[in-house]
């Protein structure tokens, strides 16, 4: 069933940023859309499955602990202020504030909660079905490292084509550092998963990393710049220093994995 699963959420995936993108005018304003991709076919084989058991599975009602939650709203956060800190210290960024700081957070907060309908749309696929049910065939390590394979794979189309039409750089270049960054941040989204075993906290932490990286580091997907200004594949969240960042912060949740007992998913 697994197996199934991906082939047929990348397939669906990859389809579709290829319909998107054979209209360049518009794609830039569609292709948030391929985010909703793991929800839709995880609620169908929740439908195939339940017809088959009988049993519903309830991904949204698990219940949360404080250490998820916390570790869920502010590691994004402390990420992304160490890469923009670095950046400004080897001189790779400049602070450059576009607006009242009240406004600004006002402003990130209300996109924060406006992201999380787009982030439950990632993770109820990736750390509500695939992860736990990895976890339960192969256990933590290899469940981590399946999914985190299959997250990159999910971005590659999308971060090609954007970068064609945007322009940023070149896109195999751009592609390859994504990829590896969402393979390595893939283990802290799993970390947090894992604390709980709810997939909430790890909506928020999505919703923030996604809202806060791009207010501060610019975005990656579009090349629009942040406060802190500079090349944004060197100094962003999902460029070079978040790679360089998220590799080193990922051999302590390596090592955490294996702390754990293996879970029934169910």
């Amino acid at each position: 069933m697994m197996k199934k699963y991906i082939i047929t959420i990348l397939a669906v995936s990859w389809g579709l940023t290829g319909l998107i993108f054979l209209n360049p005018k518009t794609a830039l304003n569609n292709f948030g859309l391929i985010m909703f991709i793991p929800l839709i076919i995880t609620i169908m084989f929740h439908k195939i499955e339940e017809k088959k058991t009988g049993i519903k599975v309830r991904i949204l009602k698990k219940h949360f602990n404080k250490k998820a939650m916390l570790f869920g709203c502010f590691y994004p956060i402390v990420f992304i202020m160490i890469c923009a800190g670095i950046s400004v210290m080897l001189g790779q960024g400049t602070v450059m504030p576009d607006k009242e700081p009240v406004i600004w957070i006002i402003t990130q907060l209300v996109t924060v909660l406006i992201g999380l309908i787009s982030a439950l749309g990632e993770e109820y696929g990736w750390r509500g079905y695939l992860l736990p049910n990895l976890t339960v065939i192969y256990g933590k390590r290899k469940a981590v490292l399946l999914t985190g394979i299959v997250w990159s794979l999910y971005h590659i189309p999308v971060v090609y084509l954007l970068a064609k039409l945007t322009g940023l750089g070149n896109p195999l270049l751009i592609c390859a550092i994504q990829a590896a960054v969402v393979f390595v941040s893939n283990f802290a989204f799993s970390f947090c998963y894992y604390l709980s075993e709810s997939i909430i906290p790890v909506i928020i932490f999505h919703s923030i990393w996604n809202t806060w990286n791009t207010a501060i580091l610019g975005d990656i997907y579009t090349g629009k710049q942040g406060i802190v200004r500079g090349n944004i594949l060197t100094i962003n969240g999902e460029g070079v220093m978040g790679l360089i960042i998220a590799t080193i912060a990922l051999c302590f949740f390596w090592n955490n994995f294996n702390n754990h007992k293996v879970f029934d998913c169910q």
